[in-house]
């Protein structure tokens, strides 16, 4: 990917038909796209016919965002994992991609440990060593990844070129954290960037509500981060409009930050 490069997320609309979407997303102009996995995963539509769609749209898909898996869990649980994590690979290599986001798993805080450390950096040094060739990107959600410690305690002991953190500010925002300490705690870390808003308790679109990630991106650019951003929509509004006036929003304020850079 580009450095910088901005993605239009099809999580926002992954419970419609994915053909139709990309149609719409490729009027829009979004041509550089972020493909959540659920079509492909849980709806059964194959690989071949949405790359006959992404071509026919002239649009490509710059990485690939897979379903939960349990990085925590030990044998033999962390084998539906392992098997998961084979599939989505397999699919990311069908549309030519190498970036696949994941999540480290839905482990309670209260049940994080030195055990449960352990167990997950073995887990992820597993799929990283046997997939060398593609880069995972882990997203900070609910439960122990809600915490900057643990994900930064989880990606310093996997120490694998190929593993790095899929930041997502408001996630962290939204469970009482503030998203620019955590880019600081975490920085060495950071591969991806979510970007959406929250406002009230609810995410909202990026540029919105009661977050202002500008501080964020700036920190992030003085630091030098040349990774990509990828532009989601999850609130209750229109989903195709709120995407559109979220990735506009996005081009403007990522373009400012470079002419200052």
């Amino acid at each position: 990917m580009r450095p910088h490069q901005i993605l239009a997320s099809t999580t926002s609309h992954k419970h419609e038909p994915l053909e139709p979407t990309l149609d719409v997303f490729a009027r829009l102009g979004f041509r550089d796209i972020d493909l959540n996995l659920n079509h492909v995963i849980e709806h059964g539509v194959s690989v071949d016919r949405v790359r006959r769609a992404l071509a026919r749209n002239g649009q490509r898909a710059a990485m690939v965002s897979g379903g939960w898996c349990e990085f925590f869990d030990r044998p033999p649980r962390i084998e539906q994992t392992f098997a998961s994590i084979e599939r989505q690979v397999a699919i990311a290599r069908g549309f030519g991609v190498t970036t696949l986001r994941v999540f480290f798993g839905r482990l309670a805080y209260e049940k994080y440990s030195p055990e449960a450390l352990a167990t997950s950096v073995r887990n992820i040094q597993a799929i990283a060593d046997r997939h060398a060739d593609v880069r995972f990107v882990f997203e900070n959600h609910d439960g122990a990844s809600s915490h900057p410690g643990v994900c930064r305690a989880v990606l310093e002991a996997v120490a694998r070129p190929n593993v790095g953190l899929n930041f997502d500010p408001i996630n962290f925002e939204h469970r009482g954290v503030n998203s620019l300490d955590a880019a600081r705690e975490l920085a060495p870390f950071i591969a991806h960037v979510h970007l959406k808003g929250y406002e009230r308790g609810r995410f909202c679109e990026f540029g919105s509500g009661d977050v202002d990630l500008l501080p964020v991106l700036r920190w992030l650019f003085a630091e030098g981060y040349q990774g990509a951003f990828t532009v989601e929509y999850e609130g209750p509004c229109d989903r195709t409009v709120r995407l559109y006036t979220s990735v506009r929003r996005a081009e403007s304020a990522i373009d400012r930050l470079r002419t200052l850079a």
